[in-house]
């Protein structure tokens, strides 16, 4: 395989970021007594990167994931091949603008990181990304979310889920969700949309159900949803084939859209519509 176009996505550690976590680790604080191991961590992958992309002569560039402007964000769509070093957050955030190539994840710190998606680490990368070159090792497909907001396509695709909530954790979600011809008000702590990339995360932990990882359906679920007595929700959870979608109306004035978590959000303010569903382009990620 022929690699032009290769860009490696870098995670910034607090350490790096400074501040009071970065304090804190330095002082030896309990609270922050892994950044530090973390950190280290960090900077041996990346090298590790390195090395092994100049030995098989690799032309690359370098970029950390913040802060992620409209330069960086067309780089990501015109890349080949998109290496992000760090963890989920690092892998999730510079996905939303991969379009035509691949991406492959390299955990930094799996003792510190859950990785779901980074399945390489700095002692194995050589030889997986040998397996890339080789093509004996080839992307799996998945299927992302495409959220129109007020008519309005936005730019990233979610590889995990999208989700409606008020922007105070403690205040009552209200919307309208609609499927099909059937329209239900409810009153929630939020209301998850997921992809089956993302059926294990949050979705999951809520009382989703895991789905195949290649399916293109969609999964919908209201989180501690209130239920009114005598009365049915057909709306309180389900999956939806490819070729349907989700509309949310928003009845808060302080609602919240997020995208793969709170890194990338919208404005949900009362009267704001959300359209979600499978996306055109699938994400190409080695796993």
């Amino acid at each position: 395989m022929q690699i032009n176009n290769c860009l490696v996505i870098i995670k910034q550690t607090a350490m790096a970021q400074g501040g009071r976590p970065a304090t804190f680790a330095r002082k030896g604080d309990e609270t922050a007594k892994r950044l530090l191991h973390a950190h280290a961590e960090q900077k041996r992958a990346v090298d590790a990167v390195r090395r092994a992309l100049k030995s098989r002569k690799i032309a690359f560039t370098e970029s950390p994931v913040v802060p992620l402007n409209a330069a960086l964000k067309r780089q990501l769509a015109a890349s080949d091949l998109v290496i992000s070093v760090g963890g989920d957050g690092t892998l999730l955030c510079a996905s939303h603008y991969v379009r035509d190539g691949m991406m492959l994840g390299v955990n930094s710190a799996p003792g510190d990181s859950v990785g779901h998606f980074c399945t390489v680490n700095r002692e194995n990368f050589a030889e997986r990304l040998d397996a890339i070159l080789n093509l004996k090792w080839r992307p799996v497909e998945l299927a992302r979310l495409q959220v129109t907001l007020d008519g309005k396509p936005l730019p990233e695709l979610a590889l995990n889920d999208v989700m409606i909530a008020h922007y105070c954790p403690a205040a009552t979600t209200r919307y309208l969700i609609r499927v099909g011809e059937i329209e239900e008000e409810h009153r929630s702590s939020g209301a998850w949309i997921s992809t089956a990339a993302g059926s294990t995360a949050g979705i999951g932990s809520a009382g989703g159900r895991r789905m195949s990882l290649r399916s293109r359906d969609i999964q919908f679920l209201a989180r501690e949803l209130y239920r009114e007595p005598n009365r049915e929700y057909e709306l309180a959870r389900g999956l939806l084939p490819p070729d349907s979608g989700v509309t949310i109306a928003s009845k808060m004035p302080d609602g919240r859209l997020y995208i793969d978590g709170a890194r990338t959000q919208y404005m949900f303010p009362f009267g704001a519509r959300a359209h979600i569903e499978i996306a055109e382009k699938s994400l190409k990620l080695f796993l």
